[in-house]
């Protein structure tokens, strides 16, 4: 029966291709899944053989180390280059996203202080 690896809703597909490539390349039967349709499922990456579970832990965890790692540096060269966008070059680039986030902010903050303010 396989074993959960990762749960891969929140990674990057390059983050997941670049593991899938070490698990192959270690010879580690793995395969994924999605959630479906309806997101009833689970997004993973699961071993198959229950024995190999220690020896992928190992490999996602030196795997995720080297990917942080190259995230870092990749986002200090943008930053050094001033690729690298702030507030307002966000809202340059994206003003309603940033401004319905804004909104959102505002209305989450006034709705859990409206109980507080009743009083006053």
């Amino acid at each position: 029966m396989g074993q959960l690896l990762m749960r891969t809703s929140g990674a990057s597909f390059d983050e997941v291709a670049g593991l899938v490539d070490k698990l192959e390349d270690e010879g580690i039967a793995h395969y994924q899944t999605d959630s479906g349709f309806w997101r009833l499922g689970v997004d993973g990456l699961w071993v198959s053989d229950s024995a190999d579970l220690e020896r992928a832990k190992a490999l996602l965890a030196d795997y995720q180390a080297e990917y942080r790692q190259q995230i870092r540096e990749e986002h200090r060269a943008q930053h050094a280059r001033g690729e690298a966008l702030g507030f307002m070059g966000q809202l340059w680039r994206q003003p309603l996203k940033v401004l319905l986030a804004l909104v959102a902010v505002g209305a989450i903050l006034a709705l859990s202080l409206v109980p507080f303010m009743r009083g006053l």
